[in-house]
């Protein structure tokens, strides 16, 4: 879990580099900056499942390599909000 309630740039800044320091998929990467950019950042915007949608981003997302394994990725946690 994200705690989104913490927010700041340090927050932000925390955020990118745990979820950055595996990346290996630049798609990966825009996901996730996104996701952090979302969280610590423009949180007071952000409804639940939207919440719900950039932190399994930032749960899942992290490490990949292929880019069709982002795309899944993407694809299933967009499914999640919407439930």
């Amino acid at each position: 879990m994200h705690p989104a309630s913490a927010v700041g740039p340090s927050s932000y800044d925390d955020c990118m580099l745990r979820a950055l320091r595996d990346s290996r998929n630049p798609a990966a990467s825009n996901y996730i900056q996104r996701a952090c950019s979302a969280l610590y950042r423009n949180n007071a915007m952000l409804l639940p499942r939207d919440a719900a949608y950039h932190e399994c981003i930032l749960d899942n997302m992290p490490g990949v390599r292929d880019s069709s394994a982002v795309t899944q990725i993407n694809s299933i946690c967009s499914r999640r909000r919407r439930m």
